[in-house]
């Protein structure tokens, strides 16, 4: 702030001039003064870029300004003891602790949930405390919360019954957690109050630094039907009455105070997700007799609800070859058809240095297990589903949990740290994940086939759940204002398991995928908190997860990237970083200056659309006149003929009618080798050295390529160079390039052969948003024309596999999603063809087949 660095040390002498005492005339001038700096200081800090957890929602506005390459110190907050300039977590860096032990029950005829915690909370902030905030997630299933006050509706002039019973249900439906005491640990009532989706528990005495408080809460709810209410948490009921309960955010649980916002209490409306505080859980689970459970943690009762049968199950599965059955389809069919709902069980579990707790419990449920080694140890990856997620479930899930465990444990460096992981089937439209268990949609059609884009959806849905153990339940970001830190980052290292999985599986994070959004209205930078994003999937999870694609393929390159990506997963494992603690931590890992990288990608709407304008061969003018002649001759033989010079070929010539018109010129060779000219060649060789000599004497070719960047972004240039004899050549420039003009600039190729063409970015890795004109010369791009007969609805046009339309997976050119479906009528036909044909005729048989 040079412009008021001068007016501010001398405010607190001028402010002595405006108290009593002073003139009039005096405090008047002191007043104007004290006014013009104010008025200086706001236009100066009113310009500053913000960055906070509370900076602007949307930037669409670009801050790259005139010079994209910029440096962001002014976008990111001042480095600390606590968060250093290096990106590390400081020696004065600390955070909250809040440890449970809970005891709640299941009403699974009444569909309610009631509980009593005990907190125990640890005070490591410097600050003194006098209440503490805790979040109550139900409260969103409330008429009057601000998740349903804030939806809109979207008119398209007809709505199905569906989407008009789910408006209606939230108007009228109370889910809100009802809190029926606040003790303190001596039993003693605490004062309390809650505002919305927020309890705030007013402290019998102040909790200084290094202090611990427990206290207890006691609630109930009532538990949402996710297909009227969706959400994170609920039940779904199958068709025979049975239901999956799917329980999250069903206790009250403490907001994160934190070193950068203080208490991290922005009301949740339904899209940022959560920041909580890591601990120990101690959770008993009082639900039906005849469920399965799975749930965030390890058994420690497994005597009391398991029988003999299962337990022995679970342990060879361990080392088994193969996923095994710990409840089988049959198993769980005959308890659906039971149905036990006075008996109880109780489930108690343990877990160690958690965020959060979450279980699934059903009597549908079929289960199966698998033990992983992992650092030593092993891993028990789970599935729990009912049998309408057969046959997909039993084959792909428990395989699924695998694979991420693997691939993350060492893309991140962290090995994988808990006992087990488990996939649900239920609950969510989509996934949804929590510490050692999640919940996923994906299943099979009613009549067992699925398509190839629902296989791969399961696979990768529970892979991606699976993996956000990592982002967030390890590395504990700020979920509710930077979704891009766990989904985008989980997304990226996503790919990694895809690609090890089946190399056509998909291609998460590739920068082709996001080039349209890059040029849609919806696009917002990925600074922007999640609440006000118009398309969260294209923006926080695959805008980001392409930033990183490219840092690692193209901009950094793998070597570098990976070992600076595993700093950073090791500097804040368990612990909570912010936005600056990653961009420094990866130029800190990596001694490259990344500033525009984050200043273009992150914090603003700028795209790259680099256009290849003009390659021209430049020819060496030596003085050589021998040469020279040569390279004119070549070039005027180059020239296209006139048009009337072809027509006019047999036109008599004057010249030629009368030889007394012709002289010098007529014969005249401007390109001819003169004694003078060789003379002058001479003379100009001598004062050369014989390294200039050298460089004449080459024979290497000059060309000169024209590029513009009709983008904003500043991207590395990419150059496929295509030879006269079919070779290529892949040249790379770093971002930097663009640094003294980001508009166009020219560049000079050196080659040993005669250049053909030039491509600018083949494999479209820098995410262009227009290919078309990224080669030089133009060749003719090919689109598809679908032929239609109106009225009849046939050739309609296929959706293109990836298109908004389709599943990214789909078979080419097959209106059917489901192939499978298709396979098994044909072997029915064929099937019923010949049992036909193997069968005699009757009288008339034949007739009435022909008609």
């Amino acid at each position: 702030m040079p412009a008021i660095s001068f007016l501010l040390p001398s405010v607190p002498r001028f402010f002595g001039s405006i108290l009593p005492g002073h003139s009039p005339r005096r405090r008047l001038a002191a007043l104007g003064y004290l006014i013009a700096v104010s008025l200086v200081w706001g236009s100066v800090a009113g310009s500053l870029p913000a960055f906070a957890a509370d900076a602007p929602a949307t930037a669409n506005s670009s801050p790259l300004g005139a010079d994209p390459f910029q440096q962001i110190d002014s976008l990111l907050p001042t480095p600390t003891e606590s968060r250093l300039a290096s990106g590390a977590p400081g020696p004065d860096y600390w955070q909250q602790r809040a440890s449970y032990k809970i005891d709640a029950t299941l009403d699974e005829d009444k569909r309610r949930l009631k509980g009593v915690e005990r907190i125990h909370y640890e005070n490591h902030s410097p600050h003194t405390l006098t209440y503490l905030w805790l979040q109550l997630q139900p409260s969103t299933y409330t008429p009057d919360s601000p998740a349903t006050l804030t939806r809109t509706w979207s008119d398209t002039g007809s709505v199905a019954i569906g989407d008009l019973q789910k408006a209606l249900v939230p108007e009228t439906f109370d889910g809100g957690m009802k809190i029926s005491a606040v003790k303190d640990a001596a039993g003693q009532p605490l004062k309390h109050l809650v505002n919305q989706g927020f309890l705030k528990v007013l402290l019998a005495a102040p909790l200084g630094p290094k202090q611990t408080v427990d206290f207890e809460v006691s609630w109930e709810y009532a538990i949402n039907d996710i297909k009227l209410m969706p959400g994170r948490s609920g039940y779904e009921l199958l068709d025979d009455g049975n239901a999956i309960f799917g329980m999250a955010y069903w206790y009250p649980r403490l907001c994160a105070y934190t070193d950068y916002g203080g208490w991290r209490v922005k009301q949740f409306i339904g899209r940022g997700e959560f920041t909580v505080e890591f601990g120990d859980y101690d959770v008993t689970l009082h639900v039906p007799a005849d469920h399965a459970l799975a749930a965030t943690g390890e058994l420690v009762n497994a005597d009391k609800v398991l029988t003999a049968e299962q337990r022995e199950l679970l342990k060879k599965s361990d080392t088994a070859d193969a996923p095994v059955f710990i409840v089988t389809k049959d198993e769980a069919e005959e308890k659906r058809k039971v149905k036990t709902f006075a008996e109880m069980k109780a489930w108690r579990f343990r877990a160690t240095n958690v965020r959060d707790f979450a279980f699934a419990t059903s009597r549908t449920f079929v289960a199966d297990a698998w033990g992983v080694p992992l650092d030593g140890r092993i891993v028990r990856c789970m599935s729990l589903y009912p049998k309408e997620g057969m046959p997909l479930w039993d084959k792909y899930a428990t395989h699924s949990v695998a694979q991420a465990i693997e691939v993350y444990s060492d893309v991140t460096g962290i090995p994988y740290p808990w006992p087990h992981c488990t996939a649900v089937m239920g609950i969510v439209s989509g996934g949804m994940e929590y510490p050692m268990i999640n919940f996923n949609s994906p299943k099979p059609e009613k009549d067992g086939t699925y398509s190839e884009a629902v296989k791969n959806r399961l696979i990768s849905v529970i892979i991606h759940e699976t993996g956000h153990n990592w982002f967030p339940m390890i590395i504990n970001n700020d979920e509710r204002h930077w979704m891009w830190l766990d989904e985008g980052f989980n997304q990226f290292v996503q790919g990694y398991a895809e690609r090890a999985w089946k190399r056509r599986m998909g291609k998460t994070g590739e920068p082709s995928r996001i080039a349209e959004y890059l040029l849609n209205p919806a696009h917002q930078p990925i600074m922007t908190q999640p609440d006000n994003l118009k398309d969260v999937g294209r923006n926080a999870y695959a805008k980001t997860s392409v930033g990183l694609t490219m840092l690692r393929e193209t901009i950094l390159g793998r070597e570098v990237f990976d070992v600076a990506f595993k700093e950073y997963c090791r500097r804040w494992a368990f612990k909570r970083p912010e936005p600056a603690d990653f961009f420094r931590t990866m130029e800190d890992a990596t001694g490259v200056d990344l500033d525009w990288f984050w200043r273009g990608w992150f914090f603003s709407t700028s795209m790259n659309d680099v256009e290849l304008v003009s390659v021209s061969r430049r020819l060496l003018q030596t003085g050589d006149p021998a040469k020279d002649k040569e390279r004119d001759d070549r070039k005027e033989a180059k020239l296209p003929p006139s048009l009337a010079d072809e027509r006019d070929a047999q036109l008599p010539q004057r010249v030629e009618k009368y030889e007394m018109l012709k002289d010098f010129y007529d014969t005249y060779d401007p390109h001819a080798v003169t004694e003078k000219k060789q003379d002058r060649f001479q003379k100009f060789m001598e004062r050369l050295t014989p390294e200039e000599k050298a460089v004449l004497a080459s024979s290497q070719l000059l060309y000169e390529v024209k590029v513009k960047n009709n983008g904003e972004l500043p991207m590395p240039l990419i150059l496929q160079l295509e030879f006269d004899d079919g070779s290529k050549e892949l040249r790379r420039y770093p971002a930097e390039i663009w640094r003294l003009d980001g508009s166009e600039l020219s560049k000079l190729l050196i080659t040993a052969k005669p250049l053909k063409s030039v491509m600018v970015d083949p494999h479209n890795e820098t995410a262009d948003t227009n290919y078309a004109n990224n080669r030089f010369p133009r060749v003719i791009t090919e689109t598809d024309l679908t032929i239609t007969k109106p009225g009849s609805g046939e050739g309609r046009a296929t959706p293109r596999p990836g298109t908004p339309n389709t599943p990214a997976n789909a078979p080419p050119g097959n209106e059917s999603t489901n192939p499978m479906r298709e396979h098994r009528e044909e072997l029915r036909r064929k099937e019923q063809a010949a049992k036909k044909g193997e069968k005699k005729p009757e009288a008339g048989e034949e007739k009435k087949d022909e008609q």
